[in-house]
């Protein structure tokens, strides 16, 4: 594809996608509060994962939340917010050896993750997406959209766009913030589909049971948005005007 075809491509999908949706930090009490309700939905609520009962005002937190920044989906023609993630700070919680992921790991597999900057690495968690943006059978982590106010062909290319969008939003924590390398949890699933995007992670050891199946792993953020260059011109675009706060030639 050409330059210019490369530009088009971008404009129309960066304009459909900011038609529907805006990610943005959760920097104000609403946004923030917003961001805990809709966790206390989906990990207490929908999924056993955390007890309710340990919760104030079905609202879920945790002892991480100080040592962490937010990020918020925004559905724009109804102003809700419909999803959320978070990135730790290892500076804010004690290093990188605070970090919940490097708990989870033996030994031998938290060596990759040690050998990181511990001033420039933190940890992605408490992705979740709004029940009424995941429709279709067996969809219970990962987001689609409201078929009954989207035509046909913008539905398609907006089905994967839920996870790019909170993905743009842990880039732009991650720029607001210095860090170059992120870790996770992630679900196989949800693997596949940032896979899909061209975003490849380094697996850190096996898969683990925590909140189900989930694997350890982790990237530099330069190498995924190199990934992304490669498999998806457009995506990358959009994932690196939020991390470079600029769109690319």
């Amino acid at each position: 594809m050409t330059k210019n075809g490369r530009a088009e491509n971008f404009s129309a999908l960066s304009g459909l996608y900011d038609r529907y949706f805006t990610v943005v930090p959760a920097n104000t009490p609403a946004l923030l509060d917003a961001a805990h309700a809709l966790r206390y939905q989906v990990y207490c609520v929908e999924h056993a994962f955390e007890d309710p009962s340990q919760q104030i005002g079905e609202r879920e937190r945790d002892r991480y939340d100080d040592g962490a920044v937010h990020a918020v989906l925004i559905h724009n023609p109804t102003e809700q917010v419909v999803g959320c993630v978070r990135l730790i700070l290892p500076r804010a919680i004690g290093g990188i050896s605070s970090l919940p992921l490097r708990k989870l790991l033996d030994e031998e597999d938290r060596v990759p993750l040690d050998q990181c900057d511990p001033a420039r690495t933190a940890e992605i968690s408490r992705y979740a997406v709004s029940k009424v943006l995941r429709r279709r059978q067996n969809e219970e982590f990962f987001p689609d959209v409201d078929v009954d106010d989207l035509p046909v062909n913008e539905v398609r290319r907006l089905v994967p766009h839920m996870s790019l969008g909170l993905i743009r939003g842990v880039g732009k924590l991650a720029a607001e913030h210095g860090i170059t390398t992120v870790c996770a949890a992630m679900a196989p699933a949800l693997l596949r589909l940032l896979e899909r995007f061209g975003l490849t992670f380094q697996a850190l050891g096996p898969p683990i049971d925590h909140h189900g199946v989930r694997q350890p792993c982790m990237a530099e953020c330069e190498a995924l948005l190199a990934g992304m260059a490669e498999r998806h011109a457009e995506y990358h675009e959009l994932v690196n005007a939020a991390y470079h706060g600029r769109k690319s030639a």
